[in-house]
């Protein structure tokens, strides 16, 4: 088990999984992972989950029924959407739908910053035309990389804020 990993008591443990606590301390009969303190029973919600799979996987090579194995696979289910909806809560799983309107939104500032360049620079390079008639390549040049890293430098910053706006709502 990680260190980050939060304990549950019985209480948290039977909620997550939407069974009694009554259940909880059947578990512990039949020896799910648990630590004994002075306040009752901590378990690690991963630890629990893969107990409780392995525990109903044995239960359902031995189950006569179609019944068992049907309650045993309905239990299975719940104890990894136990574990999913409960990294949710804690914010280390985030929806995929997010994830990806998150990039469509970093592309679209990438674009639009990088095409806004043309825009800026073309009146200062028209203005680079020395004496001679002929472009100055090196001022292009320095005009071009200055405005580039300008643009890159302001998504980085914008990407920034976005990272701390959206650990603030975790």
């Amino acid at each position: 088990m990680s260190e980050k990993e939060k304990r549950l008591n019985l209480k948290e443990l039977s909620k997550a999984f939407g069974v009694s606590q009554q259940s909880v301390r059947h578990w512990i009969d039949r020896g799910i992972p648990c630590k004994r303190t002075s306040k009752g029973y901590n378990f690690g919600l991963a630890e629990t989950i893969q107990w409780r799979e392995k525990y109903l996987q044995e239960t359902k090579q031995g189950g006569s029924s179609e019944y068992e194995a049907a309650r045993t696979e309905k239990e299975i289910y719940r104890a990894k959407m136990a574990k999913l909806n409960y990294e949710r809560m804690e914010g280390t799983l985030v929806l995929a739908s997010a994830v990806r309107d998150q990039a469509f939104q970093t592309a679209r500032t990438v674009r639009d910053g990088i095409l806004a360049v043309p825009d800026r620079v073309s009146s200062l390079l028209a203005g680079e035309i020395n004496a001679t008639g002929k472009v100055d390549k090196t001022r292009v040049n320095e005009i071009l990389g200055k405005e580039l890293r300008q643009v890159l430098e302001n998504l980085c910053s914008e990407l920034n804020r976005s990272e701390v706006k959206n650990g603030e709502k975790n």
